[in-house]
């Protein structure tokens, strides 16, 4: 009896972790693809910046999936400026996810007294060798 107990304690325990480490998983790709998006909108900022006094007939080239296309500046301005407007609104709703993911990472840090190995957690002096012996520590 008692090691059915400790079997589904060791099962929940690893879930916890599980859970956990896919939330740190989600969390990092949602600032990797942030950063990936800022910078395209950036290029996208230059590139609408350096077109939009220009004249409006004039010729230029725009790369769409692979291929060079010759349009004119009346063309591809608003085309970049609804692209612009469509980085926006995406790099917002990640933004959304990834404080929803970070919120629930750290409300599993709290709730489970999770601690990270190598991390110093808030009021954390780094002397604490007797109490870190007694937290939970993920690795």
């Amino acid at each position: 009896m008692s090691t059915e107990k400790k079997e589904t304690e060791l099962i929940s325990e690893q879930e916890v972790i599980n859970t956990y480490q896919t939330l740190r998983e989600e969390v990092s790709q949602l600032f990797r693809q942030l950063n990936k998006l800022k910078d395209e909108q950036t290029e996208h900022k230059l590139v609408i910046d350096a077109i939009k006094d220009l004249d409006p007939k004039r010729k230029c080239f725009r790369l769409i999936g692979g291929v060079l296309v010759e349009r004119t500046v009346e063309d591809t301005l608003p085309a970049l400026t609804k692209t612009m407007e469509n980085l926006t609104n995406v790099i917002e709703k990640y933004t959304e996810q990834r404080d929803a993911k970070i919120e629930k990472v750290e409300e599993m840090e709290k709730k489970y007294n999770i601690r990270v190995k190598g991390e110093v957690g808030p009021g954390d002096e780094g002397g604490d060798e007797e109490r870190g012996a007694t937290q939970g520590v993920l690795a």
